[in-house]
Formats: C-alpha cells, structure tokens, sequence
C-alpha cells in the first residue's frame, strides 16, 4: 500500500464519566488514584433493585451537545444517543462536517436498543401483575396490547437499523458496517475502516461505538458469574484485584489517509500501522490458556504492523480486572516482551470509568492517540500491588516521554482477541 494511502486518525470523540469531549477525558486520565465505583440508584428508572455501581457520563451534558448539532430528535435509545454525540465531536474535531456524503460509517454495540426494550417489557409485566392489572384483560388481548407498545422498541433492537439511523442522522451515505466482536469490537471496527480507507473506497471513515448497560440484566449477570468488584473498585492485574465495574460510554474516531489528510491541512493524532485478530472458538466467559491465541495476536499485529516488538514502546491492554482475564492477557504480554518488561511499558484504563463493553477499545484507544499529542502514557488507576504470579507491573504514574510505536490490545469474551499498533507524526 503506497505510504500516502495509509489511514491516519483526524479526529476524537470520547464520551464517558470521566469527561465529555478531548480536552476534559484527557484531563481525567492524569490523576490516577483509586476511586471507588459511583452508584447508579436503578429505582429511579422504575426497577425494584438497590443502587449498584455503574461509570456513567453527564446525561444532561449530552443531551445538551445533541440540542445543539440538532440531533435530539433520534430515538430515546441510549447506545444510539451516545453514539451520536461521540460521532459528531469527532467529525467537529476533524473539520470534515462537509465531506460526509461519500463517507464509511463503521458501527460497533453489542446489544443495541435492548436497554430500552427490556425496560419496556419489566414495565408492562409489572403492571400485568401489580395493582394496576386490568380484571377480565386476557392473555390474547394483552399480548396484542403488548405488542402494540413494544413493537418499534423490539424492532429497533436489529443491528441494521441501528446503523441506518446513525448514518442518516449524520448525513452519511457511503460504505457501512456493523461489528460487534463482544470487546475487541472498537480494534475490529477500526480495522474494517482502515481497510476502506486504504482500498480507496471511501475518503474518509468514521469509527463509532457505545455502550449503555444501565438496565441490571448485565450487572446481575457478571455478579452471578463471580466477574464482578466485590469491593467497588477495579483493579486491573492488582495482587487484590476482585472483578470488573461496568461503565456506560461511547467513542469515535475519524480515520483518512494520510495524503488525504496532508491535503486539507488536518491534524493528525497517529497513523494506523496494523494490527492482527484471531478467535479461539473455546469458552465464552474463559480464555483458552492451553493455546497461545493471545501471543500470536501480540506477534502478528506487529508483523503486520512492520515493527519489531522491541519497538512498541508502551501497551494500552485490556486489563477487565478478573482474576483468569487478567492472568490470561499478562501471559501472552510477558511471553512477547518477557518477565516485568521495562519496555514497552504498560497501562490499562479501566479503573477511570469502569468496562464500558463494546465501546471500551476505542475509548481506550482515543487515550493512546491523545499520549502522541501529549507526551504522556496515563498510569494505570487502581493499580498499586503487583501480583506475582502474573509477572507484570504497570504504570502507577504517568510517563512523560516522545511515544512513537503504541499498542492497543483487546480480549473479548467468546475468545475474540485483537491487538493494534500506532506511531505517531510529529
């Protein structure tokens, strides 16, 4: 592929707790003590649950961003909200609202529509049930009753149509894609960009994904599995480490190639060298220690990268905060670059505003692209006490130096792995 053809990434949009836009999420990112998890009350939506900890950004300061780019008349579905408003921060931040027509939009949620479908449903079976229960009302007359309120919110649930409405609130209207490869999703998605972008398909590719996991089905069902914090806190790959908080959050990028971006004058935040992916087809919710999927994808994004693995300087990892993820991704890190690697340093972000699912790559990857700018790798919050058996010490303040090769990894349940490598432009 011709070096002007490359994709470079021109634009940010990250939404989440720790800060709405570029500037205030990087802000976020530099003071890495432990925080405790805030609740989220579910009573307050209507279920009968006590509060759990959940990461969420300020809905009022979202709604407000979609008022004004006009975009408060899409549908209430939080996932497409938040995608919306990481969307459109990305396209201001790259200046390129007037070349969206030919655009790729490429889309990545894992579950999307279904918060507001399963609130629905718990809804109306509460009232089927409850005090307000119609005497006389039967089964036919309530299914169709039923159907009657549910039927767009059920419908909405379908991928394509999520992807529709978010390219048409956009005015895109070129190649477009939906991903979801459970948490490596965001570096699937980019990769299916970047491929666009190179093959000439489209000038320019916009990345985006989201996550809203607010209704409890999720939270209930990593508790049940023994996933999540006991404490309140996430730890990734800490001696004390106990699980996983859930956050809700979106990002997107805007991806060109870098003749492309050269020609207007763009700012550039990095350039995608490559990265690899694989499926160990296993366990959904257990990596598969008895192979070595995780160290081929750690190889093979470099060979497909160019680099040397003595040139990736520092690694963005995954970093869930479970016991066997974390154990899983420190082995394939220390089987690649050896036993408490000095370099490339590592760092895992998840502690700042919790695993926010299909959208947390490109969240995280959003922080390696801004230490290019910056000249800064953030530290790993909620790291402190390095265990052990895993063999790995990360970050526990930031680093100030000249990043030049960056590596983001990415493991999923249902054994999609993913690892991507960047350089920065200066």
């Amino acid at each position: 592929m011709p070096f002007s053809a490359r994709p470079v990434v021109t634009g940010l949009g990250p939404v989440c707790s720790t800060g709405f836009g570029r500037d205030p999420f990087w802000e976020s990112l530099l003071d890495p003590g432990a925080k405790p998890a805030p609740l989220y009350d579910p009573s307050s939506a209507g279920l009968p649950l006590p509060p759990m900890p959940l990461y969420r950004p300020d809905g009022d300061q979202v709604e407000s961003w979609l008022r004004a780019q006009s975009l408060s008349d899409l549908p209430p579905d939080a996932e497409l909200r938040l995608s919306a408003a990481a969307a459109s921060l990305a396209i201001q931040d790259a200046r390129v609202k007037d070349e969206l027509t030919g655009a790729s939009l490429v889309v990545t949620c894992e579950a999307p529509g279904m918060d507001r479908f399963l609130r629905g449903l718990f809804e109306d079976f509460t009232k089927a049930s409850g005090a307000e229960a119609e005497p006389g009302l039967d089964s036919r007359a309530f299914f169709e009753r039923f159907y009657e309120r549910h039927k767009e919110a059920a419908y909405s649930t379908q991928s394509f149509l999520y992807l529709h409405v978010l390219a048409r609130a956009l005015g895109v209207h070129g190649h477009t894609l939906f991903v979801n490869n459970a948490c490596a999703s965001g570096l699937y998605a980019l990769d299916a960009a970047a491929a666009l972008v190179e093959a000439g398909k489209a000038p320019l590719a916009i990345v985006v994904g989201a996550e809203s996991p607010s209704f409890p089905s999720k939270q209930l069902w990593f508790t049940e599995s023994g996933l999540h914090s006991r404490d309140g806190f996430l730890r990734p790959f800490d001696r004390d480490r106990s699980g996983l908080i859930l956050g809700e959050g979106a990002a997107a990028i805007v991806l060109e190639s870098l003749d492309h971006a050269r020609k207007r004058g763009a700012k550039i935040y990095g350039e995608y060298l490559g990265g690899h992916f694989n499926q160990e087809g296993w366990k959904v919710t257990i990596p598969n220690f008895a192979e070595s999927f995780h160290e081929e994808v750690l190889r093979g994004a470099c060979e497909t990268a160019r680099v040397d693995p003595t040139e990736i300087q520092g690694i963005i990892a995954h970093g869930a905060g479970t016991a066997l993820s974390d154990a899983y991704e420190a082995r394939g890190i220390t089987s690649v670059f050896g036993d408490w690697p000095e370099r490339p340093a590592v760092t895992a972000l998840k502690g700042y505003f919790g695993h926010t699912l299909g959208a947390c790559a490109l969240i995280e990857l959003i922080a390696l692209l801004l230490a290019f700018e910056k000249g800064t790798l953030p530290a790993c919050a909620g790291f402190s006490t390095p265990d052990p058996k895993l063999k790995l010490e990360l970050l526990t303040r930031p680093v100030e130096q000249r990043w030049d090769t960056l590596m983001k990894v990415s493991n999923g349940f249902a054994g999609f792995n993913a690892a991507a490598v960047f350089r920065g432009i200066y």
